[in-house]
C-alpha cells in the first residue's frame, strides 16, 4: 500500500511541476490524473475526498477539452 501511495504521489507531482512550469499536458489523459488525485486524497481522509468532488471544476474542464 504505501509504495503505491509514493508511486502515485510521483506522478502528480510530475504533472504539478509540469503546470508550474508552464509546459504542455494536452497529451496526457487528465481524467485519469484526475482520478489519481481524488483516490489519494480518499486513501487519507474519505471526507475531503468527498467535499473535493462536490466543490472541483476540473472535470467540466477536461469533458470539454478538444480532441
Amino acid at each position: 500500500m504505501r509504495s503505491m501511495v509514493y508511486s502515485e504521489l510521483e506522478l502528480i507531482r510530475k504533472l504539478r511541476n509540469r503546470i508550474a512550469h508552464h509546459e504542455p499536458i494536452f497529451q496526457r489523459n487528465l481524467a485519469t490524473d484526475f482520478q489519481k488525485i481524488h483516490d489519494l486524497i480518499a486513501v487519507r481522509c474519505p471526507i475531503t475526498a468527498a467535499w473535493m468532488l462536490q466543490n472541483q471544476g476540473a472535470q467540466a474542464l477536461i469533458s470539454n477539452k478538444p480532441v
